[in-house]
């Protein structure tokens, strides 16, 4: 869960149930999704089983998706969170990832959960990818809106 893919699923019309079907016939699992507003220009995140970013890619370009990719190891916002499955496990993530983004100057932009793979599931705890990208939150740093 190393990478993100971000699509916009517009196939004329935009579609999701049509690229995830595509995907599917392209041999590509995911193990984590997500996104908003996805049928109406948003992107779709999506994160391939590790292995399956080839087959991703070459599905995407088939069908002329437009995409990107963010990688946790380079400086595109993309974090990924090792969640302890218990009370608070979530909160302690984002805690850690919002002083990185204040010093940085980013804010989240969308959280995606994955599927524990079989490692994880023994450690008891989720993957969690959070993006993150440049702006200012309007609501004040506890989140209550200034007056």
């Amino acid at each position: 869960m190393h990478l993100q893919i971000r699509v916009n699923p517009a196939a004329s019309p935009p579609d999701v149930h049509k690229l995830l079907g595509r995907l599917a016939e392209g041999g590509v699992n995911l193990v984590a999704i997500g996104g908003s507003n996805v049928e109406f220009g948003g992107e779709l995140a999506i994160v391939p089983q590790d292995g399956h970013e080839d087959a991703t890619y070459a599905v995407l370009d088939k069908f002329k998706y437009g995409y990107r990719v963010l990688s946790v190891d380079g400086d595109d916002g993309l974090a990924l969170c090792e969640v302890p499955n218990k009370v608070g496990g979530l909160h302690g993530c984002l805690e850690d990832l919002a002083r990185d983004n204040r010093a940085r100057g980013r804010i989240i932009r969308d959280i995606v959960i994955g599927v524990p793979d079989d490692t994880m599931r023994a450690r008891q705890v989720v993957p969690v990818q959070v993006y993150s990208q440049s702006g200012s939150n309007p609501a004040g740093p506890g989140g209550e809106t200034a007056s």
